[in-house]
């Protein structure tokens, strides 16, 4: 674990703008991050698993994820361009970050985020969402400032249920050294599962990209090879009935008992990018895929399944499936496949869990009723993070897949029964991995 012990005391300064770290400045090309004197510095992000431990004047060029409790970052600076700057992950309690300057150097990124920790003398600069916290995991924000500016407001950062969160009583801060601390030299570097659990896509990432301007338009039928939709707000459904078609940087919200985009059997090499679906928590499913084609970046919600494959050679990659919506008898998965040769799941965030009802849903990926007597061939799963379900993972099991391939997929622990079941013909490789251990899912 990485500890920098150094003579600043455990208490916190008057204002963070006392710290001489505090008082850098983002360069012109704030890509490498502010020039700092006088820390520790650190390339790449860092994953704290041991309770107690501090951080104490470094610079680290990344993220920090902080997934142990009574964890400290004081005295220090994080320069960081992926999507949360300094993460607390689910379970991680009594985190104190004191005196401390983050700085985000991309549009997409944010500050300090999902709560369950208290901040002082924290100055964030350039953040896209600043201190994101919630009713259920609440913040306890003092004396800190946004871009320059104090932040007044204790519900501010609250995305989910705004409520003001109390100060920390006089006792709760620490007298003396923690006793805590690691002692000796780290023992643990940066995994990969660091970097790729915090990169995973998120709202930051997918759907419509921040500044694009849609134009209002109704339902599309799409009939002429090589149309190009882009810049859409679609009240209705997009249908796809030609080759080569692309729906790009676009917002579809409808579709009813159907499916907002429906690309139909027969049709080759769809692309949809950078496209918002919101089913407006109806019935019907978010995507259909009965024809070839790709969906990178999509952001897809509120419906009762994500994406539905019916077809060969279809690629699902950069994208963020989540927050379905409960029917009655609904069998709500975030991608269910009922048919299909060469089909790649890659790079994804699906999320069947929802946190706001605490309902882990079917599956992140379901195998079954399957059209048709020809098995699903070279089926590839790889590099998703995956979270919910009965089981998160349904690989069929009725003689539905002839060959398959899982690796390289982090697995959250929201579901109901287990990470996976009813793999037959298929690959299960060790890099498949628990995202809170690193340890492999068996």
């Amino acid at each position: 674990m990485i500890v920098c012990m150094t003579s600043a005391s455990a208490e916190p300064r008057e204002s963070a703008a006392d710290d001489d770290a505090s008082q850098s400045t983002v360069p012109a090309d704030s890509s490498a991050g502010p020039e700092v004197d006088g820390l520790e510095e650190h390339d790449g992000s860092i994953t704290i698993r041991e309770a107690g431990t501090v951080v104490d004047a470094m610079y680290i060029r990344g993220a920090i994820n902080v997934r142990a409790d009574d964890v400290t970052i004081k005295n220090s600076v994080v320069s960081y361009g992926g999507y949360h700057s300094i993460r607390i992950f689910p379970g991680a309690d009594g985190t104190r970050i004191l005196d401390t300057d983050v700085y985000c150097l991309k549009p997409h990124t944010n500050g300090v985020v999902f709560g369950n920790y208290y901040a002082e003398n924290v100055a964030l600069h350039d953040c896209r969402n600043d201190f994101m916290f919630s009713g259920g995991s609440p913040a306890q924000i003092v004396t800190s400032s946004i871009d320059g500016v104090p932040y007044v407001s204790d519900t501010a950062g609250d995305w989910s249920n705004p409520t003001p969160v109390p100060k920390p009583e006089a006792s709760e801060e620490p007298s003396g050294e923690p006793t805590q601390e690691p002692s000796g030299e780290p023992t643990e570097e940066p995994s990969a599962e660091a970097s790729a659990t915090t990169d995973f896509p998120d709202a930051d990432s997918t759907g419509v990209p921040d500044g694009v301007s849609l134009t209002a338009s109704g339902s599309l039928n799409i009939t002429k090879d090589g149309t190009v939709v882009d810049g859409l707000h679609v009240r209705g459904t997009i249908t796809i009935a030609a080759d080569d078609v692309t729906v790009r940087n676009t917002l579809v919200q409808g579709g009813g008992a159907g499916y907002p985009i429906n690309v139909q059997s027969g049709t080759t090499g769809a692309l949809i990018e950078h496209v918002e679906v919101d089913n407006l928590n109806s019935t019907g499913i978010g995507i259909l895929m009965n024809g070839s084609g790709t969906i990178r970046a999509a952001d897809i919600h509120s419906a009762e399944d994500g994406i539905r494959i019916q077809s060969d050679d279809v690629t699902i990659e950069d994208s963020y499936i989540h927050d379905l919506h409960r029917q009655p008898g609904g069998h709500h998965d975030t991608i269910q496949i009922r048919s299909g040769d060469d089909v790649t799941i890659r790079g994804n965030n699906l999320q069947p869990y929802v946190a706001s009802t605490d309902d882990p849903m079917n599956a992140a990926i379901q195998i079954g009723s399957l059209l048709g007597a020809d098995q699903i061939s070279n089926f590839v799963v790889v590099g998703n993070l995956m979270n919910g379900g009965n089981y998160t993972i349904q690989g069929g099991g009725r003689g539905e897949v002839d060959s398959a391939r899982y690796s390289d997929n982090l697995f959250g622990r929201d579901f109901r029964y287990g990470p996976v079941s009813g793999l037959q013909n298929s690959t299960w490789e060790p890099s498949n991995v628990w995202a809170d251990t690193g340890e492999p899912v068996e």
